[in-house]
């Protein structure tokens, strides 16, 4: 195999180990995220509310956490959309923004000063967790090339 072919496979590799929850859309797995934040949770059962045409779309979790004991959340995401048009109705989500403005777990609202402090560590451990993917892809390749 020739440099630029292992190259190519080397950056297709990492690019792939980059890619979490390939078909999860990325306002689950931020509310996820920012349920993870406040601590432990797993058993996730999720659901989304498609509201009436320029609400917000709520994000709907069940989840266990850390203690076993059943929790809930919700996060709400603002309606965006400039005009209706073709994207949006083959991706109904497409229309709603990626970052949300409120956010309640077990029925305590997070204040907005709470909800950003909260976004900025749930995208946090999301880079961390892109990288080591990208790191471990890396050493999987280098493993596979034989270290050449």
């Amino acid at each position: 195999m020739s440099i630029g072919q292992r190259s190519l496979t080397l950056f297709g590799a990492v690019l792939l180990a980059g890619c979490s929850a390939p078909g999860e859309d990325v306002r689950i797995t931020l509310c996820k995220g920012l349920v993870l934040t406040q601590g432990a949770a797993s058993d996730w059962q999720i659901e989304t509310r498609l509201p009436a045409q320029y609400r917000d779309l709520e994000v709907r979790l069940q989840f266990t956490d850390g203690a076993g004991r059943q929790a809930s959340a919700q996060c709400f995401y603002p309606y965006r959309a400039v005009e209706d048009d073709a994207l949006a109705l083959a991706d109904p989500l497409s229309v709603y923004g990626t970052a949300p403005t409120r956010l309640r777990i077990d029925g305590r609202e997070f204040s907005r000063q709470a909800l950003a402090e909260a976004v900025s560590a749930a995208m946090g451990a999301q880079a961390r967790e892109w990288v080591e993917g990208m790191r471990e892809g890396l050493e999987q390749t280098a493993r596979e090339f034989g270290g050449d």
